[in-house]
């Protein structure tokens, strides 16, 4: 009989092994967009913890049998970069015309549609993206009111950062008041800005080229489309005891995913077409809404070098809210142009449902 569950177990092995290859295929690649391939690869994080446990149950049973995740294991490696990042302390010398870092901040609209309830939140996020010290700001979700002075935003930011462009959910409102938008604020002049507004999210992408010395930067500030995951009110459902309620929105939440991977497909397409068009080096930073292992953060990894895999450190998990164990703001970089030599999640700033990042480029 053991022997029979010990054959049973070990095809269950060989199955989720070929579905974890299907997976390594599809996150390499990133040139499958459909839906189907989205969940295979929001997976991922499962699929090689079960070849870890499937490798310390042979260990225990049969140490024979540990080749096959093993194996699998031992192919994920670079994948497995996406996630986690051993600190490096060795230090390496580079050059370059112009030193300059770069913030990205998801600032969740400063809180401002609970501002009277809770102005703590609201102060502490316009703090935050006042006082985090950067050359180039970029921020998805900012609110702008000059009507509430807790909440003029961009009157606190231009103190320091004189030159900047707001891409916002209104057409024509060039101030941006009360409405929501990417930002990019920058203490060198922006020379060309260009935007892309998808209406469904209130987001959108937002280039500007900025003069840095004798050095032009294009900088691409992206918002793409919502995982749709929203945890809380399924915990919610449950502890109320209501499987009818549980159901439906756990359904929810597999048709968000569902329209979230098909839409961040032709986002992060129509994002590749202006990465390849770039004459300049290029930055891109943004909140992808994305785990490093869905199409949209391979297909940029295709053009660009991600930051954090470079000198991040660390999970560096950067959503402040349940699950929290994902990593969904990234900074990617043109490495023929550009040398990055720093990468940090700024988890201290904890009033946003996003954690703040911060890199360090040299422009050769």
């Amino acid at each position: 009989m053991f022997k029979f569950l010990r054959s049973v177990v070990f095809l269950v092995n060989i199955l989720l092994a070929f579905v974890t290859l299907l997976g390594y295929q599809l996150c390499y690649s990133a040139d499958i967009g459909h839906w189907a391939a989205g969940f295979i690869m929001l997976a991922m994080p499962a699929f090689i913890i079960s070849n870890v446990v499937f490798c310390l149950f042979w260990w225990l049973t049969n140490y024979r049998q540990m080749w096959l995740s093993g194996l699998i294991l031992l192919i994920g490696i670079p994948l497995m970069g996406r996630s986690f990042q051993f600190p490096s302390f060795e230090k390496t010398m580079l050059r370059g015309s112009s030193k300059i870092s770069v913030l990205s901040y998801n600032v969740m609209y400063c809180n401002y549609g609970s501002y009277t309830q809770d102005k703590t939140t609201s102060l502490g996020i316009v703090n935050a993206l006042d006082t985090l010290s950067a050359d180039i700001k970029c921020f998805q979700e900012l609110y702008n009111n000059d009507k509430i002075p807790d909440l003029r935003t961009i009157y606190k930011l231009t103190d320091t950062h004189p030159y900047y462009t707001y891409m916002h959910s209104a057409a024509d409102n060039n101030e941006g008041q009360g409405n929501i938008g990417l930002a990019v604020f920058s203490k060198y002049p922006i020379i060309r800005k260009q935007e892309i507004f998808w209406k469904r999210n209130n987001n959108g992408m937002l280039l500007v080229d900025i003069a840095v010395n004798d050095d032009t930067v294009r900088v691409i500030n992206v918002q793409m489309h919502s995982m749709g995951i929203r945890v809380q009110k399924v915990i919610a459902a449950r502890e109320s005891k209501d499987e009818a309620k549980v159901k439906a929105e756990t359904r929810n939440i597999l048709s968000l995913l569902k329209s979230g991977f098909e839409i961040r497909r032709i986002q992060a397409d129509e994002l590749g077409k202006w990465i390849a068009d770039s004459p300049y080096p290029t930055i891109v930073c943004g909140d992808f809404n994305e785990i490093p292992f869905g199409y949209a953060y391979g297909h940029t990894s295709k053009l660009l070098q991600n930051a954090f895999e470079n000198s991040g450190s660390g999970f560096g998990f950067t959503y402040n809210r349940m699950p929290s164990v994902i990593r969904i703001d990234n900074q990617f970089y043109d490495d023929t142009k550009i040398d990055n030599y720093v990468f940090e999640t700024l988890n201290k700033a904890r009033f946003s449902d996003h954690y703040p990042v911060r890199g360090g480029y040299l422009v050769r």
